[in-house]
């Protein structure tokens, strides 16, 4: 293996950082896609890891804090968490600082059901809706009975 084909590797892997943070996973699928060997890919990984310029743990950080100001529940980021290639440790050490917002769980039910509580159809779409959204049911249940007992 050349030390061109390193230089190569090294570049586009900056170049995919400079557009947006990845994890290593997925940075090394890209470099992987774009046609380099693997051995520059993982040599690329390790320089740009060894230097704090690719660290998954701050990736996961701020997928969980992007996650969790839009309104998505703990199961929804965990899944996003996965897909996007972050090792089992760094996701759960990313977590440990996540807790759901009660107000926006409130603000997305009060978004599905405009104060009305009465109409059982519409709270099974409300319910739905949080549960794709990844909240489980003992959060949607209490903030259904939160958002009742405010209204």
């Amino acid at each position: 293996m050349s030390e061109q084909a390193y230089r190569a590797a090294l570049d586009a892997a900056a170049k995919q950082l400079s557009y947006r943070a990845l994890s290593a996973k997925l940075l090394r699928d890209k470099l992987l896609e774009k046609g380099h060997d693997e051995q520059a890919a993982d040599y690329a990984l390790a320089w740009l890891t060894e230097r704090g310029l690719l660290n998954d743990a701050a990736y996961a950080e701020s997928v969980v804090r992007s996650y969790a100001r839009r309104g998505y529940g703990e199961r929804r980021i965990r899944q996003e968490l996965a897909a996007r290639g972050v090792g089992q440790q760094d996701a759960e050490a990313a977590m440990a600082a996540f807790s759901p917002d009660r107000a926006q769980l409130a603000a997305l039910l009060d978004k599905r059901l405009h104060g009305d509580v009465s109409d059982r159809k519409e709270i099974e779409k409300a319910v739905a809706f949080l549960q794709r959204r990844g909240f489980c049911w003992g959060e949607i249940k209490a903030a259904l009975e939160q958002y009742a007992e405010d209204r």
